[in-house]
């Protein structure tokens, strides 16, 4: 059974470097590989960064409803404890 461990993960690390190795050949990226200067790589920039603002946007959102939500259930809380008096 060691053994059989050993060679799938053996198998997986090789699978994984094949894969690293296919996708830097076959997929170069314009923001890497490309001339700084072209509105192709302009345009992929702009896109990566509407992309993160997106992102952050939603992901504050989120924070901004986790921590309304806190607030409330603290306040809550608090009108409970007076009641129980």
């Amino acid at each position: 059974m060691h053994e059989n461990l050993l060679k799938n993960i053996e198998l997986f690390n090789m699978r994984t470097i094949y894969l690293f190795i296919l996708l830097n050949i076959v997929y170069p990226c314009a923001v890497c590989f490309g001339d700084p200067n072209h509105p192709v790589t302009e345009g992929i920039n702009n896109a990566i960064l509407f992309m993160l603002f997106i992102t952050v946007c939603v992901l504050s959102c989120i924070a901004t409803s986790v921590y309304i939500l806190m607030q409330r259930a603290k306040k809550i809380e608090v009108i409970r404890r007076v009641d129980d008096r």
